[in-house]
This record gives C-alpha cells, sequence and structure tokens, in this order.
C-alpha cells in the first residue's frame, strides 16, 4: 500500500493519482482532519447495454387520424377511445413566451 497524500496534493494531481488508482487496483488513502479516506477502484459490471430504455415493456398503440378539436373528453366511454392523433407540423408545440419580471 502507498502513502497517504493530503487532501492538497490530492486536488494538485488528481488525474495522476486517478489513473494510478485505475492501472493498479491499489487503493490510494487520503487524510482529512485526522480522517482517512479511500480512493478505490470499484469493479462491480457495467450496466447492461440500452440502460432503463432496454428495459421497458413493449406495449401497443392505435394511431390513426386526429380527432375533432371540439371532441370532448367528458363523452369518451370505457368501450370506445379514441385514436391517438397521428403526428403533424400542424399539432406541433409553440414555444413558451417568456414571463415578464415584476
Amino acid at each position: 500500500m502507498s502513502a497517504p497524500v493530503s487532501l492538497t496534493e490530492l486536488r494538485q494531481r488528481l488525474f495522476q493519482l486517478a489513473d494510478q488508482v485505475v492501472d493498479s487496483g491499489e487503493p490510494l488513502i487520503v487524510l482529512r482532519k485526522g480522517v482517512r479516506l479511500r480512493l478505490m477502484r470499484d469493479d462491480t459490471p457495467a450496466a447492461p447495454a440500452g440502460g432503463k430504455l432496454a428495459r421497458l415493456k413493449k406495449q401497443q398503440a392505435w394511431v390513426g387520424p386526429r380527432p375533432d378539436p371540439h371532441y370532448s373528453p367528458a363523452e369518451w366511454s370505457g368501450a370506445s377511445l379514441p385514436a391517438v392523433a397521428e403526428s403533424t407540423t400542424a399539432c406541433a408545440a409553440r414555444p413558451k413566451a417568456p414571463r415578464k419580471r415584476r
């Protein structure tokens, strides 16, 4: 095990010391106010490819024509739900206006 380093030395040589820990696998001891801190390599396996998106479950969606703008969700019944609107440029969101400061 190498000699402990001060926090000031760690700050000055952070990348060099971090590379040393990565290459050797030996933990680095840092002294701060009489307390020993350890900088060490974590050898846990990397996250699976795709991350959170890979864990999503496939779902079905019904894509159809845009609903009538005057159609009210209050008229929905459990048996007949409207189709998901097709993407068109007419339905693009408008940018928000900047807020006025008081």
